[in-house]
């Protein structure tokens, strides 16, 4: 078999099951997720990609094997990617764009959405910024998602 790259090279599918690796004690393929994410992970992707999305899978999958581990490396990894969806939150009313481009930081909202913001999407974000504020001590993730 093979697989699809529909994300980019992102390793979304793994980085969104490592919990559940955790959970059910499969410790050497988490293990082998990390090495994976320490050592291949590339989250400077030059392609537009949905905000809520990868803020809830890449993001969150990040954060919940740190919190889980307490290995650096996922925290590494979700400070340089919470700091590219960042860049979707520069906007004049602070309600982030749903699509930013990882490499240029260049945002926008999907075409689907006719301009509008989906409040079921953005509200949910401040969860992961929250806590990738506290993680890292950089406020600034929490109170611009708030």
């Amino acid at each position: 078999g093979g697989g699809q790259n529909n994300w980019g090279g992102m390793g979304t599918t793994l980085v969104d099951a490592l919990d559940t690796l955790w959970l059910m004690d499969m410790k050497d393929e988490f293990w082998e997720g990390r090495d994976w994410v320490r050592d291949l992970l590339n989250n400077d992707i030059n392609r537009y990609v949905s905000v809520f999305e990868t803020t809830i899978r890449s993001l969150g999958g990040l954060l919940s094997a740190y919190d889980l581990s307490g290995d650096k490396a996922f925290l590494d990894k979700a400070d340089d990617l919470g700091s590219r969806l960042f860049e979707a939150f520069d906007t004049a009313s602070g309600i982030p764009n749903g699509q930013v481009n990882l490499h240029t930081g260049d945002s926008r909202d999907a075409s689907w959405t006719a301009g509008k913001a989906l409040i079921a999407e953005f509200g949910t974000l401040q969860v992961e910024f929250r806590y990738l504020a506290a993680a890292t001590g950089k406020s600034h993730y929490a109170e611009k998602s708030e």
